[in-house]
């Protein structure tokens, strides 16, 4: 029996050696990036401002964006910490768009949230310069009606309120014709 014990311990100690990965700072832009077995960890949590579920309301435009830290999300043949999200947006008070039911769905890449993203900077080179001398940001892709667009997002309290404030870009340029559905601008959305 104690052969048995010592058996299985053994396996366990080996197959947790064999399974090591290298666990790297996804925002160290001096590693090698989609090295194999290797962990882009978001050290220091730098994403986790950004989670929540945030609303821009002006009365006729309606943004509802929701944002979450995917840990260890599986890329090819190595693994990332993620931004993803889902937005919905409303104009008058109609539907537009709304992709906020995929945030109940486990996808297998985390590419195809229609929020997602990774980028974390605080260089001063940023659409946010004319606001605030704090550069610190994040970058997403939003698909919306087959576009990418680009969105920049910084934290900030707006009147005692956790707020996000977003650059929502014109689309990357597309082999085919796309319209996006969310206009260009800056945001203001406040946490729910």
């Amino acid at each position: 029996m104690k052969k048995i014990h010592l058996f299985t311990a053994l396996m366990i100690l080996l197959s947790s050696l064999a399974s090591c990965q290298t666990i790297v700072d996804i925002h160290d832009n001096s590693y090698p990036i989609n090295t194999p077995d290797t962990y882009y960890k978001d050290i220091g949590d730098k994403f986790n401002p950004y989670q929540g579920t945030w609303v821009y309301d002006n009365g006729t435009s309606y943004i509802k964006i929701v944002l979450i830290k995917k840990v260890k999300a599986p890329i090819g043949t190595h693994y990332e910490d993620y931004i993803i999200g889902a937005f919905q947006y409303k104009k008058s008070g109609i539907d537009i768009i709304n992709t906020l039911n995929t945030l109940n769905t486990n996808l297998a890449d985390v590419r195809d949230y229609s929020i997602r993203g990774k980028f974390y900077s605080n260089s001063p080179i940023t659409p946010f310069h004319q606001y605030t001398s704090d550069n610190t940001r994040i970058r997403l892709s939003v698909i919306e009606n087959g576009c990418i667009s680009h969105m920049s997002v910084r934290t900030l309290t707006l009147n005692g309120q956790p707020t996000i404030q977003i650059d929502k870009g014109k689309p990357f340029e597309q082999p085919q014709d796309c319209n996006p559905v969310i206009p260009g601008g800056f945001y203001y959305l406040k946490k729910q």
